[in-house]
Order: structure tokens, then C-alpha cells, then sequence
């Protein structure tokens, strides 16, 4: 593995998009897996060199010395105990499930149930509590877990729910009390912008997962748009997917035009429009492009062009992880 040295100490190659990064904050070092790649040993960002060399050892075992005594190329070993590093692993994972989790009706994604996310990585934080950034981050862990509630008609998730009790009563933690996950908004593919006009222009666009909150919307439903005319007036009509956990404010841009995205139509589709010039029908192709965000959240950015085939991937991948064995458990049983 290569190691580059800067204003940080990098070690091997960091995942360039943050949708694909698996990531666990360490004291003096963070951890990242790019979970369409799935690498055995981890990447790392080294910030804090002194911190990071009482535990970066049981990740890369003996390439640790010499990652942090100036090498610019490391072998690391396969022998050893590695329990502390897929541990850690594990953490980055449901991480990774609780930020970017691909939830989606359209391409067949079913939700994550929070239950089980949280209190999975409750269990998961413990066993790597010596080695992270936060000293009272099992504590915190435990305090956001949903009772799963006992008994279930899964013998893993019993067990989850008692090691979790468990954890709770050796930390003196009271886990907050149940909250069911919203659904109401998870509509079906179907519908979408109906106008009752003169469509003069329609299409769709995609949503950039980094400009919504996640679980706002549908992962993989395009947003729509229509120029509409209706009755000598000309309205821009824009409507798009919900996802599991609606509610943020949204809002989309479509050239110099702003839509408040705060209706709801017959099929669930959140849907806005605004009055717009009939010169909007003369944008060029280049810049009929519908931007959907969330303004609390973040700003709308110019597309990416690498951004459709990897999200692609990262869908497909999270399909390939429910009901698999070498899944963990939140995203095995995803229903």
C-alpha cells in the first residue's frame, strides 16, 4: 500500500466519492473501505500520529511501524489476529448503511429498519470503543438505539435486543422509547407530474443524494418537470419520489427558476410549481436540467457526470446485500 505524506498521512487510496466511503473515526486517524471495491485492509487518513500508533497496529498489524516511521510503501501482513479490524469494519459499514443506504421503491430497495440499525451498531461501537475519537461513544450509540422488542419472529434479532439490553444496563444507558419509521410518503413508482394544460416541455432529472437529506426521497426515482401553459399563463411543474423518511423542507432549480416543493399529489409524489417566462422555452438542452435540494440542508451543485453508473452500482450493490449471509444484520434483513 502506498502511503502519501502531507498535511495528512494517507495510507493506501481514499475513496474519492462519499457515497461508496464505509468510514470509522478513530483517535488520530480515520478508517475508510470503499464498499463497491470491499477491501480487506482499509485506507486511512492519519492526523494525529501519536494518537493513532496505540491502535493502528491491530489494523495493519507490523506495517503500523513502519507506516508511521516515514515508508512510503507497505506490505501488510495477513497472519494475525484481525478480529479488531473487521470490528472496525463492521462499524464503518452500518456507517455507511445509516448515511447512504440506496432506499428506493423504483429499484427495489427496501428500507433499513432503525431498530435494528441502531441497536446493531450499538453492539458493534462496544467492541471497538478503545480505539475511537469519541470517549463516550458507546454511550451515544445506545442512548439513539429503538427497541427492537422482544420476542421476534427472528432468533437474531432476540439476541440483538438482549446483548443491547445488556450493554445498556453495564453503561447505565436508557434506551429512548420506540418510534415507528415513517412510510407514508415511500410511494410507488408511478404518477408523477400530471399536468392538465398544454405541456410545451417535460423531462426528468436525476436527485443528487448529497443535496437531500437522507431518506428524503426516493434513491433512485428521477425528478420530474413540465412547462406547462394554462389559461395564457406559463407554470414550471416539478414533482418527485419520497423516501422512507420525508419531511425536510425541499426545493428544486431549473435554470434561474426556484420551486417550493411543498405539495403532495393523488400518488404520494411530492410536487411544486411556480409561474415561470415563456422564455424558459427557449433554454437551451444543455440547461433544462432540474436540481432538487434541500435548502436547510445543502446548496444545489452542477451535476456530475460520473454520478449516474455509480449510483447504479452502489444500488445494485445494496440489493446484493439483503438476505446475504455475509451481510450485517440491518442490511440482511431489510424488508
Amino acid at each position: 500500500m502506498r502511503v502519501t505524506r502531507g498535511s495528512d498521512l494517507v495510507v493506501g487510496d481514499w475513496p474519492t466519492s462519499p457515497e461508496v466511503v464505509a468510514l470509522l473515526e478513530g483517535a488520530g486517524a480515520s478508517l475508510a473501505w470503499d464498499v463497491l471495491a470491499d477491501p480487506v485492509v482499509p485506507a486511512a487518513r492519519v492526523h494525529d500520529p501519536e494518537r493513532a500508533s496505540e491502535w493502528l497496529w491491530e489494523v495493519y498489524g507490523d506495517a503500523a511501524e513502519a507506516i508511521l516511521g516515514g515508508a512510503s510503501e507497505v506490505e501488510v501482513p495477513d497472519v494475525g489476529d484481525r478480529r479488531v479490524r473487521d470490528a472496525c469494519r463492521r462499524v464503518a459499514q452500518l456507517n455507511w448503511a445509516g448515511a447512504w443506504w440506496p432506499a428506493s421503491v423504483t429499484a427495489g430497495v427496501p428500507a433499513l429498519d432503525p431498530a435494528v440499525l441502531t441497536a446493531e451498531r450499538a453492539v458493534a461501537v462496544s467492541a471497538v470503543e478503545h480505539l475511537l475519537d469519541d470517549p463516550d461513544a458507546v454511550e451515544r450509540a445506545l442512548a439513539s438505539v429503538v427497541p427492537l422488542g422482544v420476542p421476534t419472529s427472528d432468533p437474531e434479532l432476540d439476541a440483538l435486543a438482549e446483548r443491547v439490553a445488556a450493554l445498556a444496563e453495564d453503561y447505565g444507558v436508557a434506551p429512548r422509547p420506540a418510534a415507528a419509521l415513517s412510510r407514508e410518503g415511500f410511494a410507488l413508482a408511478a404518477g408523477g407530474v400530471a399536468a392538465t394544460g398544454v405541456t410545451a416541455l417535460s423531462g426528468e432529472s436525476a436527485v443528487d443524494w448529497s443535496s437531500v437529506p437522507h431518506g428524503a426521497v426516493d434513491a433512485a426515482a428521477p425528478a420530474r418537470w413540465a412547462v406547462v401553459r394554462r389559461q395564457g399563463s406559463t407554470v414550471l411543474e416539478v414533482s418527485v419520489v419520497p423516501g422512507p423518511t420525508p419531511g425536510p423542507r425541499l426545493a428544486a432549480r431549473f435554470g434561474d427558476v426556484e420551486v417550493r416543493l411543498d405539495g403532495v399529489d393523488a400518488t404520494g409524489w411530492i410536487t411544486g410549481s411556480a409561474p415561470v417566462s415563456a422564455a424558459v422555452l427557449l433554454l437551451p438542452p444543455d440547461r433544462r436540467v432540474l436540481t432538487v435540494y434541500a435548502p436547510d440542508f445543502a446548496e444545489p451543485t452542477a451535476p456530475d457526470p460520473d454520478a449516474g453508473p455509480r449510483r447504479a452500482a452502489i444500488i445494485s450493490y445494496a440489493r446484493s446485500r439483503i438476505g446475504s449471509p455475509t451481510a450485517t444484520t440491518t442490511e440482511r434483513t431489510a424488508r
